[in-house]
Formats: C-alpha cells, structure tokens, sequence
C-alpha cells in the first residue's frame, strides 16, 4: 500500500490537546522516575515550549544517556530525554495508524493484542496442525537476527517510511529521531525503535510468506520460526532467507543461533520449551527467577525497594509460569519465597512476630 497518506498528520502532532494526551500516556508507570517529576513540576511549560518547536518546525533531538541492563544477556540501553520520549509518543501513535493494517497476521511483538504469549500459544497450535498431532514429523528452522537493532540501515528504514508517508513535516521529526543515533542502528529504549523493527521486518514477513507463500511461519521481534514436514525444504530456505536479509535490510543471521529440530523434542520458542501436549518454563529461566526473586528480596530487607515493588516483580514472574505447565515449579518457588521472607504458616500455633 504504497503513497498512504493520513490528512495533516504534522497538524494533529502539533495540536496541544494531543501533546497533553501523549504526556498522559507516557508518564504511566513512570509517575516517579526523578526526569519525569523534574518534567512535571514546569509541566504547562515545558509541553507549550514542545508545542512551539514543533509549530516553528525548530525541535532538534537531544543526546542519549547510556546504561546497561542483563535481560538476561548484557544489553546497552539509550534513554532519551522526557521531552523526546513524549515526542517518540506523539508520532507512534501515527506510525501504528499508518503500518498496522499492512502487518502479517503472525508478527506479535510491540503489537495490541498479540505479545509472547499469544506468540507461544500459536506456535505450538502450528505446530500440531503440521503434524497433525503428532502423526507426521514437523521440523522447525528456527532464526536470529544478529545485533537486529544496532544493524538497522538509517537508509533502508527512512526509504521505508518514504514509500508510506505523504506528509513531509512528519517525516522529517522521523528523520530527526532516526539520526539522532549515530550512523546505524536505532536504541533499544526507544518506543519509535519497537515500530520502526516491524516495519523494517515486515519486508521479510512480506517476502516469506507472499513470495515464498510459506504458510507456517511467525516472528517475535528478531526471532522468527518457519515449520515444515519436510526438513529438506527448510534447509534449502535457509540460503534464500539469508541472501534477501544481506540485500534488501542489510542485516545477517546469527550463526549461533541457526536451529533446525524436529518439535516432538521440544522447540526452544520465546522464553518457553513448547512441546506437542504441554509448554515448560526453560531450565535458565527458571535459575534466573530464583536468582532474581531473591536478590529482590534481600533488596526489600535491607528497605532499598517498597513491598509493593518486590510484590510486583513476584507478580510478574508468576505470571510468566502461568503459560507453561509449571505446577512443581511455581510450588517451590512459592515455598521459597516464604523461607526467604521467614513467613510461617498462619496455622502455626507459635509465629515469629
């Protein structure tokens, strides 16, 4: 669908009511991050002085401030500024408007109403309906996008958002956000970043399953997964897959992370072991939520984090087990966590106080 073009988009990120709407949006879950009630204490002004280099057409993207997270590997974070991040929100919004309709079905990252879960789920339906249930082989060609982020083609995605978008002013505040990160690449901390990975995979979602009219396939973020009963036909897509990444998004697989097994073992998917009849947490993940919950513990104990903070980190890992067959596992960590916190039972004649 090429040449979209949405009426004074520019015009609409400009008006007030929106600049206040997109703060609103943004400020959720952050209410008190230091940059953020800094930002709020000048709030009026701060959002009329955004509103002003927008209509002067003036705005400039700071710099990043950087920092690394282990999620679970070791990665490089750019956090921008409040004033750019409540820009990142103005012209997102736009972007789902503009792109989401032309997304493939089977892409579940950064997108309403899809997500890891709904991801694995699906996989595993595919799954079974190419064995029909485990009475042929499926095999799965399992992929990685190697340093997806910091790969992305300034030139390739600004060419992408060119073949969509007529309104020039809305380009060029994309253009500034884009090269606000030097040469290649685009910050993982960014929310324009989760967009701007669907539209530059979207072209592979595109030439895999309309130019090879492959019908099983899915894509979370940078990992992708193509199911087939014949594992010939799978080795032989491989080098066609490699070759359109190297041509047209200038990216590479990951050599490491090439796997090609048959599901009845069990397929390494997202987070999750998914196999036939039943989905395990992975073995590492398992270590890492005990490693973590109890770091968060002791955190607690010595008062450096509220107890609703450690009950909503709990609350999340929880709710990961709760996708996958996890009842031993979940019982133990619970026990766990009450040896860890000394919380007895209540029906114990003698507790601690």
């Amino acid at each position: 669908m090429e040449g979209f073009f949405i009426a004074e988009i520019y015009t609409e990120i400009t008006r007030f009511k929106n600049i206040l709407t997109a703060w609103e949006e943004f400020r959720k879950g952050k209410k008190n991050k230091k940059d953020v009630l800094e930002f709020e204490y000048q709030l009026e002004e701060n959002l009329f002085s955004l509103q002003r280099q927008l209509l002067d057409k003036t705005y400039l993207h700071s710099g990043y401030k950087k920092f690394h997270i282990k999620d679970p590997k070791l990665r490089l974070i750019h956090k921008a500024t409040v004033t750019d991040r409540l820009v990142h929100h103005l012209v997102s919004t736009h972007l789902e408007k503009i792109f989401e309709p032309d997304f493939i079905t089977h892409s579940y990252s950064s997108r309403k109403n899809k997500g890891t879960h709904r991801a694995v789920l699906t996989f595993q339906g595919m799954a079974n309906r190419v064995s029909n249930r485990g009475k042929n082989l499926c095999w799965v060609l399992k992929l990685d996008i190697k340093k997806f982020f910091a790969s992305i083609s300034h030139q390739v995605l600004i060419g992408l958002l060119t073949k969509q978008i007529d309104d020039h002013d809305f380009l060029n505040i994309l253009q500034i956000i884009i090269k606000s990160f030097p040469e290649k690449g685009v910050p993982i901390g960014n929310l324009t970043s989760q967009y701007f990975a669907n539209i530059y995979l979207n072209q592979l979602d595109e030439f895999i399953t309309k130019e090879l009219k492959i019908q099983y396939y899915i894509r979370y973020a940078d990992d992708f997964a193509i199911l087939s009963k014949n594992r010939q036909v799978l080795l032989d897509l491989l080098p066609v897959i490699q070759e359109f990444l190297k041509r047209e998004l200038d990216l590479e697989l990951h050599p490491q992370k090439i796997i090609l097994r048959k599901f009845s073992s069990g397929v390494d998917f997202l987070g999750y072991v998914i196999f036939p009849t039943h989905i395990l947490p992975r073995t590492k993940t398992k270590r890492r939520l005990i490693k973590k919950i109890k770091q968060r513990i002791a955190e607690f104990k010595r008062e450096a984090i509220t107890k609703e903070k450690l009950k909503a980190t709990i609350n999340s890992y929880l709710g990961y087990l709760d996708h996958a067959n996890a009842f031993d596992f979940k019982k133990e960590l619970m026990e766990m966590i009450k040896n860890e916190l000394k919380i007895q039972d209540p029906k114990t004649k003698n507790p601690n106080p």
